[in-house]
């Protein structure tokens, strides 16, 4: 589903701005495709070597680039100046927490297991970035002025809260992903709205009726 998102998105008209948000299903399906690289090993399907590029690759992508390129999105496509200083303070705190997590990385080795039906992820950092990643990665398209996003950041955050109920602490990564994931696919709907837009954009005659009442 994502990969076909991923490719019906990418056959739509689109704006610079829009094209990093475009990517996110595809990234979301190479971040699916990296844990199932991670299920075959815990299955003992694949050995150790392809485990550590996995979980690496997972980890970096889940706790670096996420709290970075979320509010870096959401700025490309804000035009509205106050909103757009609330989602560049998200961005400064996405760069704080990715280079804080990615420090963690080179550090000490990401520690997976098994937990029933998903994966938990052990990194060691305080439970205190916590709250500044979500900071990142769910405020700034709630504060988008575009009304096809904040759905999406009321999606973000109400699968986070979704996450944390069904699951350990250490497994909220991997089950938020998993719904932000199948969100992410429901993009489609957005770039698809925004290219009828710009290539039917209102005539003369109806802006001027919409004004008049």
């Amino acid at each position: 589903m994502l990969a076909a998102s991923s490719v019906a998105i990418s056959r739509l008209p689109k704006d610079k701005a829009g094209v990093p948000l475009s990517l996110f299903p595809a990234i979301f399906a190479a971040h699916q495709f990296i844990e199932g690289v991670i299920w075959l090993y815990q299955d003992g399907v694949l050995p150790d070597a392809y485990n550590s590029a996995a979980v690496y690759a997972y980890a970096l992508i889940a706790y670096v680039l996420w709290p970075v390129f979320v509010p870096f999105s959401a700025y490309l496509l804000e035009t509205d100046k106050r909103r757009r200083s609330i989602i560049l303070f998200c961005q400064v705190v996405g760069l704080a927490v990715g280079l804080r997590l990615l420090l963690a990385f080179l550090r000490d080795p990401v520690e997976v297991s098994a937990d029933c039906c998903s994966l938990s992820y052990r990194v060691n950092v305080s439970d205190l970035l916590t709250a500044p990643y979500l900071v990142a990665v769910a405020i700034p398209f709630l504060a988008s002025s575009r009304k096809n996003l904040v759905l999406f950041g009321v999606g973000v955050a109400a699968s986070c809260a979704a996450a944390a109920i069904a699951a350990s602490a250490p497994a909220v990564p991997s089950v938020w992903c998993f719904f932000a994931a199948l969100l992410s696919a429901g993009l489609y709907l957005h770039f698809r709205a925004v290219a009828r837009v710009t290539a039917h954009p209102p005539s003369m005659g109806t802006t001027a009726s919409a004004a008049a009442r």
